[in-house]
């Protein structure tokens, strides 16, 4: 039985078998080959008895860890179970962990809104129009979208009947996909999913636990903040009861600092916010645990607030400011610091650029050459230059000659790499400095890179290019014919599937309509999954409509391999094929037989993805279907929960956008079990 990878056509790429796993499934990232650098315990310090939450003041030193252990490449993953203690090292393989497919995985649900394009679909034209929904999704009308009166009266009954009812109601992976589920649909008004969450914070299975107490930050559940997410959080005699234990596991009180995140998050009340700032900031000062999981997850946690007070905004960042500073934590720690400041300040005025300009100092600094920050800092303060740029901006120079001389100078091939991203969000950010009168200084070095660098920045130069054509789109703006027309050129010039695949990508990111014939042609050549699978979501960007016959007979003659028949369906979605969801019902309902749980696996969350009206019925059947083995219902469970989400976007999107995964730990990508925060579909 293989796990429904999380990185679509990677795995088939590199070629890593796993196991399908319980919270309902993975979502995205690197979950079978997670940089093994982060979970790892430092040098045990007693933990500190956290106080309760006020106003901070300059943080305490945390612990000192030591020095992270040099990342091996990680082991085959294990069966599926319970959720284990964070190991570190494994048996190397040869994965490389710095190649585009892993940004690409993290960061595409901007790109590709699906759910936005889908619930348009009688809007759709037989033309190709603007890409929309970078940042939070297009306002379309919901022509496709389940009803309330589904939602209330079909998804939410049917989710409570599967761990209520039923020989298998107790089943650890029909509860942690119920929970995830029950939480995308938002809607509690009696409270009762609260109530179911609560009723498993002390289960046996810390899965369940952990699964319980992000449930609370998956609904937005503000009444859950003071009185459990908080105890938890600070392993207070309230949260050691709820769990049943005489301390707060660390992977659920970390759990519980990425709920606060996602409930601070979607607040307007700036109390809310503040009071989650206080208590991150307060558990991240004094956490003295020998693993780095609680620390990274308040750092990320803190990243997701949208603090729009000044004086809020400028005490938070401050604080942050002054950790990254004092340097005395992990360097998988401190690499989340300059992210989370640089996220913080995207809902700053574009003229309010004192705080900003203290930040983009702090963080150039971190990457000159007498900085003695880590290669997971660097790559975090690469990253970060991007989301730190702004339209018109006097200092898009000084973000321009930093990115370059990365690209160019780097000891460190991941800091390369992601200087190529940072361009594309400069170029983006700021088109008066790539303009033609500027000479387009980012244009033209993308360009340059793609047509002449090492092969791995070419592809991800190719890729930054499409990233920026896609942002500009979204202003009305275009890029560069060249940069479209070079693209274009080495797609049709290159030999490997890595390679296909990823210009090609970039192609349908931009929108470029003479591509098409050139992929299919391609496509009939290279009958590659990797290859594909990437060129099928290309079809599907670029609203190919025509090639809708030839994705549906991919479907057909592959539906065995899970990750291609996803993305051939995300294609056809993307197209908005009305017949792609009456496909993938029929695979999951066959007339005769029973479906393998791989592509019951897939079948479900491509059909959740795709959040069609018609898919309640046949999903709440196959829910209902005790014939079908309990880890096959609960994907069934899980894709309701998708259906019956109101959000445009995945709940855990902003948690995966513009992250360095690669300063990872276990709660966030767990590489043995798909346990981390970001496998959770």
């Amino acid at each position: 039985m293989k796990r429904l990878t999380t990185l679509l056509v990677l795995a088939a790429a590199i070629g890593l078998g796993s196991e399908l796993q319980a919270h309902g499934g993975t979502y995205k990232g690197p979950g079978d080959t997670v940089p093994p650098g982060g979970g790892g315990a430092s040098t045990p310090a007693p933990p500190a008895t956290p106080a309760t939450p006020s106003t901070p003041s300059t943080p305490s030193t945390p612990g000192t860890p030591s020095t992270p252990n040099t990342p091996n490449t990680p082991a085959t993953p294990a069966a599926p179970g319970g959720a284990q203690a964070p190991t570190t090292g494994g048996q190397a393989d040869q994965t490389d962990l710095s190649t585009w497919q892993f940004w690409w995985e993290f960061n595409k649900d901007r790109f590709l809104n699906l759910r936005a394009k889908v619930h348009g679909a009688d809007n759709a034209t037989d033309t190709g129009s603007v890409l929309t929904g970078l940042g939070g999704g297009a306002k379309q009308e919901n022509t496709t979208a389940p009803t309330e009166q589904q939602i209330l009266t079909q998804v939410i009954p049917a989710l409570y009947a599967a761990v209520n009812d039923g020989k298998d109601k107790n089943d650890q992976d029909i509860l942690t996909g119920v929970m995830i589920a029950l939480g995308k649909c938002g809607r509690d008004a009696n409270g009762e999913a609260r109530k179911l969450f609560m009723e498993h914070l002390d289960a046996p299975v810390q899965a369940v636990g952990e699964t319980a107490a992000i449930s609370f930050g998956i609904l937005k559940d503000v009444t859950a903040i003071d009185t459990v997410l908080i105890p938890l959080l600070t392993d207070a005699p309230a949260g050691q009861k709820m769990c049943g234990k005489g301390e707060v596991p660390i992977r659920t009180r970390t759990f519980a600092a990425y709920s606060l995140g996602l409930i601070g998050s979607h607040s307007t009340d700036a109390g809310v916010k503040q009071l989650v700032a206080n208590t991150l900031l307060t558990a991240l000062s004094t956490d003295k645990s020998a693993q780095q999981d609680l620390r990274v997850g308040c750092l990320i946690g803190l990243g997701l607030l949208k603090i729009e007070e000044p004086a809020d905004l400028n005490m938070v960042v401050t604080r942050l400011s002054e950790y990254l500073t004092a340097g005395t934590d992990d360097d998988i720690v401190l690499a989340h610091a300059p992210t989370a400041m640089s996220k913080l300040l995207r809902g700053l005025p574009a003229d309010d650029l004192t705080l900003r300009n203290q930040v983009l100092d702090q963080v150039l600094e971190l990457l000159g050459t007498r900085s003695k920050a880590g290669n997971y800092t660097k790559m975090s303060a690469v990253i970060s230059l991007g989301l730190l740029a702004r339209p018109n901006d006097p200092r898009s120079a000084d973000i321009f000659a930093a990115l370059t001389e990365a690209a160019e100078k780097a000891k460190d091939q991941q800091v390369k790499n992601f200087s190529a991203i940072s361009l594309a969000y400069l170029g983006s950010a700021d088109p008066a400095f790539d303009s033609p009168e500027n000479k387009q200084p980012v244009t033209k070095f993308l360009v340059a890179r793609l047509k002449k660098s090492n092969t791995a920045y070419e592809m991800w130069s190719g890729l930054a290019l499409g990233v920026m054509a896609f942002q500009l789109n979204e202003k009305q703006l275009a890029i560069a014919t060249q940069a479209q027309e070079e693209v274009l050129e080495k797609f049709k010039d290159s030999k490997s599937s890595d390679q296909q695949s990823v210009f090609a990508l970039s192609l349908g990111l931009m929108n470029y309509q003479p591509a098409v014939a050139e992929i299919r042609k391609k496509m009939d050549e290279n009958r590659t999954a990797e290859f594909l699978g990437y060129g099928s979501i290309s079809l599907g960007l670029l609203q190919a409509r025509t090639e809708s016959g030839f994705l549906s007979q991919i479907i057909d003659e592959k539906r065995r391999d899970e990750d291609l028949l996803r993305q051939a369906a995300i294609g056809l979605g993307l197209m908005r094929d009305k017949t792609i969801l009456s496909k993938l019902m029929e695979f999951m309902n066959p007339k005769e037989g029973r479906p393998t749980l791989s592509v019951l696996a897939s079948t479900a969350t491509a059909i959740g993805f795709i959040g069609d009206t018609n898919s309640v019925t046949p999903l709440v059947d196959t829910l209902k279907n005790e014939r079908l083995t309990p880890l096959g219902r609960a994907f069934a469970a899980v894709a309701l929960g998708m259906v019956g989400d109101p959000e445009l976007l995945p709940w855990n999107e902003p948690i995966g956008a513009d992250l360095n995964y690669r300063a990872s730990v276990s709660t966030l990508v767990e590489r043995t079990v798909a346990n981390g925060i970001l496998d959770i579909l």
